[in-house]
């Protein structure tokens, strides 16, 4: 019998109610909230046996104490037992259940969705979800919501004593809201990518929620090495975003990370939504990528205007970082916009067999590439490198000197090439049978983008115009143009556009090698 309670489920998200009825069962209920209140005395107990004994008279952590910082000893009372410090103690749970928690929520919740939609693409009733009169949202957010929902049961028995701890402890409220917020905002960030990663087929969720935990990892360790310093608190956070301090300020801090995620997990929500609907799709169009790449790039900027005076030891760091965050976004970029091989093969049969020039109305050639759902992404990525100089052009106008510009658009035509021909490395291998052509693709790009760079930092070669040549046939070209001579940077110049011509000769032939090939097999099989 369906409670009262849920009735009001069924009309406003029918698949957030098919969630609810299948998780929240008595047993599970009960093992949620048994489970939390196990943990919560397991922690508890193990901090109260970390407690000074009233035996040893040595320094712990939790006693009061006095003297120098290596000789410090606890202090007695009048009747001898041991002064504690109950508002460290308490500190500790709170820091305890606030790293905790969060862990709890993320890494859980992205392993539930990850095997979930598994679990529903091997019994095949995703494609009976997707047939279903629900829209593709109204199921998605089912999911998000429901599937992880006796997980938030648990963590919210802890609640209390997360916020009873807070309060002995005496740690202000908008730091303790602060926590829920920005946990709220993570787990959102988390789930969306974890749907995102079931979709593309990868039904590994102990490897999807061990990529959350060594997330979560590295911004908690971050959260870490803040502390503080002269003028007060630093908090998680860039020291300076367009000017701003972003990390002196709790409330800019917030405002930053939920900024972060929200955008985060709604380009994402649109990626899930478009694969959700049509399985063989890109992650998103090319029009949806000029608007993503140009408020990227915006935000981008923001970590390298940071400074009002034209230093070379700020600008040219801050521009390396620049390309080095933009060249991971073009790389997802080129992911999310090249179209699976089939499709590919559709694309170019369906371009041989029409006449374009007796269909005028037929779409043009160029506009396809521009803003086509099946059409190959390089032109596509080139528009989109075009928007990131175009908004990187008037802070490199704006340094003054002739020297550093020069330098400054070498470096983004290097880095610029440097992608077309990742881009076309793509596309090709995409087109390759093989089905271990990603293993390929990661090898290929894998020694210029990740190994050639660390190789030259370990063995810190001093940038002559001869060595400096290897940083030129990196991703990161612009450590070497700093000191690399003409002819160097000439003969990289040169190797580039060679490199880049004879592999878009080679995909334009692929493509149409292939079109004809299937045309003839399409024909072959009419004619019988």
């Amino acid at each position: 019998m369906i409670p009262n309670l849920l009735l009001p489920l069924t009309d406003w998200n029918p698949q957030f109610f098919r969630e609810v009825k299948g998780r929240f069962k008595p047993k599970n209920i009960g093992i949620a909230i048994a489970g939390s209140l196990a943990a919560q005395s397991m922690l508890l107990l193990f901090l109260w046996m970390a407690l000074p004994s009233s035996i040893k008279d040595d320094y712990n952590r939790y006693c009061l104490s006095q003297g120098s910082y290596y000789e410090r000893q606890c202090i007695l009372d009048a009747a001898g037992n041991l002064l504690i410090n109950w508002q460290l103690w308490w500190f500790d749970l709170f820091a305890i259940l606030s790293w905790l928690l969060p862990l709890l929520l993320i890494v859980g919740g992205v392993y539930q969705l990850i095997a979930d939609l598994a679990k529903e693409e091997r019994r095949g009733t995703l494609n009976f979800l997707r047939l279903s009169p629900q829209t593709s949202q109204s199921i998605l957010i089912g999911k998000l919501l429901g599937v992880p929902l006796v997980l938030w049961l648990a963590a919210i028995v802890a609640v209390p004593l997360h916020l009873w701890s807070a309060s002995v402890a005496a740690v202000s409220t908008p730091a303790v809201l602060s926590i829920y917020l920005v946990t709220l905002m993570t787990c959102g960030f988390f789930y969306t990518g974890a749907v995102l990663y079931a979709l593309l087929g990868k039904a590994q969720a102990w490897l999807g929620a061990g990529g959350a935990w060594f997330g979560y990892s590295i911004v908690f360790l971050a959260w870490q090495s803040t502390g503080e310093y002269a003028a007060g608190r630093l908090y998680l956070g860039p020291h300076k975003w367009y000017f701003l301090s972003i990390n002196q300020s709790l409330l800019l801090s917030v405002l930053f990370a939920s900024i972060i995620c929200v955008l985060g997990a709604l380009g994402i929500w649109k990626a899930i939504n478009r694969r959700f609907r049509n399985p063989s799709s890109t992650l998103i169009s090319k029009r949806q990528s000029y608007i993503m790449t140009l408020g990227f790039e915006i935000f981008l900027l923001g970590f390298a205007v940071r400074y009002i005076d034209k230093d070379f030891f700020h600008l040219i760091p801050d521009l390396i970082s620049f390309i080095v965050g933009n060249t991971i976004w073009f790389l997802a970029l080129m992911v999310a916009l090249t179209p699976p091989r089939q499709v590919l093969l559709d694309w170019t049969r369906y371009r041989q067999n029409h006449d374009f020039q007796y269909h005028p109305h037929q779409r043009s050639l160029l506009r396809d590439l521009m803003s086509g759902e099946k059409s190959p992404a390089l032109v596509a990525i080139a528009l989109n490198l075009l928007i990131s100089v175009a908004v990187l052009t008037p802070w490199i106008i704006s340094w003054g000197d002739a020297k550093l510009q020069t330098t400054a658009f070498l470096g983004l035509l290097f880095s610029s090439l440097f992608l077309l021909i990742c881009a076309t490395l793509i596309q090709s291998t995409m087109m390759i049978k093989s089905h271990k052509r990603t293993i390929s693709l990661a090898i290929l790009l894998g020694l210029p983008v990740v190994i050639l760079p660390i190789f030259l930092l370990i063995f810190r070669f001093n940038l002559n115009s001869n060595q400096a040549l290897l940083w030129l046939f990196s991703a990161f070209a612009l450590p070497g143009l700093v000191t690399a001579s003409i002819q160097t940077i000439a003969f990289g110049l040169l190797a580039h556009i060679a490199t880049l011509a004879i592999l878009m000769t080679h995909a334009t032939h692929q493509l149409r090698q292939a079109g004809k090939s299937e045309l003839k097999a399409l024909l072959a099989k009419r004619q019988i």
